[in-house]
């Protein structure tokens, strides 16, 4: 039960909306949204490599494919209220942990009910698979805020916007910054 509880939680990301709280022109699922996580991690994990990082690919990927499968089970938390205090994080991390225990890994045998706690907890550690995972997540936030913002949708995706191309400018990743300065300009343009 446990392994077929997992594909068809899963499956509900696609009909899960990202920005709940926000008006969209263009709105992308949570299912949507880890795939282009997954897709930029491995840009820039490519990039790390083409500047003498070694990446553990089976961890990235693992990593940025499930990092938001908990989602399936309580919606998309909106990051700027998950992270509006070191005690709102700590207890919306617990209240994820505690509902994926209950929901999912209670049903699952060993050892897929450990294998796959490992995959969906802990993806943005300080490994460089962990970091890279981390900023991939910011800047797909950050291209979607793009889109919404060139239609015309400033507010509040603008300053969204500015926020995390601002953080993203202070990433010690080579990758990142390449992002920024040679990636980023040239999909502003793409984008109408």
């Amino acid at each position: 039960m446990g392994l077929a509880e997992f594909l068809y939680s899963t499956r509900k990301l696609n009909n899960i909306g990202r920005w709940a709280s926000d008006f969209m022109h263009i709105r992308s699922s949570v299912s949507e949204h880890s795939f282009f996580v997954t897709q930029i991690a491995q840009m820039l994990a490519v990039i790390e490599e083409q500047n003498d990082n070694k990446v553990n690919w089976e961890i990235l990927f693992k990593k940025a494919l499930n990092h938001d499968v908990v989602e399936a089970f309580t919606g998309d938390i909106l990051s700027n209220v998950k992270n509006m205090t070191p005690k709102m994080k700590a207890a919306v991390d617990d209240i994820e942990t505690m509902i994926a225990e209950e929901l999912l890994f209670s049903k699952m045998d060993e050892p897929y009910n450990h294998i796959y706690r490992d995959m969906i907890f802990d993806g943005k550690d300080e490994t460089l698979e962990g970091q890279i995972l981390r900023y991939s997540d910011n800047i797909d936030a950050m291209l979607e805020c793009l889109t919404e913002y060139k239609l015309g949708n400033n507010t509040p995706f603008k300053n969204k916007y500015i926020e995390i191309k601002n953080k993203l400018k202070k990433s010690p990743l080579t990758s990142v910054q390449y992002f920024i300065t040679d990636i980023l300009p040239d999909y502003e343009n793409l984008v109408e």
